[in-house]
């Protein structure tokens, strides 16, 4: 597994990492059951990045990291995020909470649960611009990082994918990482936050599944988290996907995989989380190291292919955000 190195700390992680949030929930489909021996198994093939939060599971997440994981502690990188506070629900529903005393209860909680005295990246979880551009919010986070208890501050862009305005001013603001949705087929914002020298974490590099050939046909589940997405919306980029079939073919690789190659190309992107939820799926990705990397004209060619077909889709992934401002 490569390593690539966070810029300005002394962490490297492995390109692609395992997404908790994929393996404790039922937004995925995933085997719950299986979550601790697919990350004991992750960790032994050579990933060292964990990526968390305190609301997966409410709390569920950081537990099995603690448990299974919490005796390789110096030989991990753990990213979580904390903003949901499900501890105080309204109507049975978590709600936001970017209040500092908040947030200080919610991350010595995240401690806790973690079995652990410092958390390598601690991230904003799906902040308004409000809450971006509230400097109590990200002094506190540096008072954090300057006590030792966190060594990188960011923010997760969610829950849906066109928060560009978002993203450009929590790096104007001195946040110094984010994760966002970025893949093949919804460039934008995330080929704009590239531009920047942060760290880049990626989630759904699959573009909720439409790129992942074996999920193929794809039918609705409101209980997936997929459904953020209208099914047709996914049956149509599966449509405009199918001719890279057999470009992938000719690489000797799925699309899914490609996918990730065209994500991993960028050498500013830090780590690529694909939505893991059971071993067949960590065993296709773990074999990604090992395929041939792209080429400049590879790279060249699918994003064009992107920008010319996917553009559509793209501002409709944009569009949809709207809803949760």
């Amino acid at each position: 597994m490569r390593l690539r190195k966070i810029n300005h700390t002394n962490l490297e992680v492995s390109e692609i990492g395992i997404g908790v949030w994929s393996l404790v929930t039922d937004w995925w489909g995933a085997e719950v059951n299986q979550a601790e021996d697919i990350i004991k198994e992750a960790y032994e093939n050579g990933i060292n990045f964990f990526d968390t939060g305190d609301i997966y599971g409410e709390g569920l997440g950081e537990t099995i990291l603690a448990k299974t994981l919490g005796t390789k502690r110096d030989k991990i990188v753990i990213l979580t995020k904390i903003g949901y506070d499900f501890y105080h629900k309204v109507n049975g529903r978590a709600v936001q909470n970017f209040a500092v005393d908040y947030l200080n209860f919610a991350f010595k909680k995240s401690l806790e649960r973690l079995n652990t005295d410092y958390v390598d990246i601690l991230m904003i979880h799906n902040p308004k611009m409000k809450d971006i551009k509230n400097k109590e919010v990200i002094d506190f986070l540096q008072s954090l990082k300057k006590d030792g208890k966190v060594k990188l501050i960011g923010v997760a862009l969610g829950p849906t994918l066109g928060w560009g305005e978002e993203g450009i001013e929590a790096i104007k603001m001195g946040y110094e990482s984010l994760e966002y949705i970025y893949n093949l087929i919804e460039l934008r914002p995330g080929i704009d936050f590239l531009n920047f020298d942060i760290a880049h974490f990626v989630r759904v590099p699959h573009a909720s599944d439409a790129l992942i050939e074996d999920k193929w046909p794809i039918y609705e589940d409101p209980k997936l988290h997929r459904s953020l997405k209208s099914i047709e919306w996914i049956r149509k980029a599966i449509e405009l996907s199918k001719p890279l079939l057999e470009f992938a073919k000719q690489h000797n690789m799925k699309l899914s995989q490609l996918a990730l190659k065209f994500i991993l190309y960028n050498k500013r992107v830090t780590s690529v989380l694909p939505n893991i939820s059971n071993r067949k799926e960590l065993y296709d990705y773990l074999e990604v190291e090992k395929l041939q990397d792209l080429t400049e004209e590879d790279y060249k060619y699918l994003y064009d292919y992107s920008m010319k077909t996917f553009k559509e889709l793209n501002d409709e992934s944009i569009e949809e955000t709207k809803r949760y401002k």
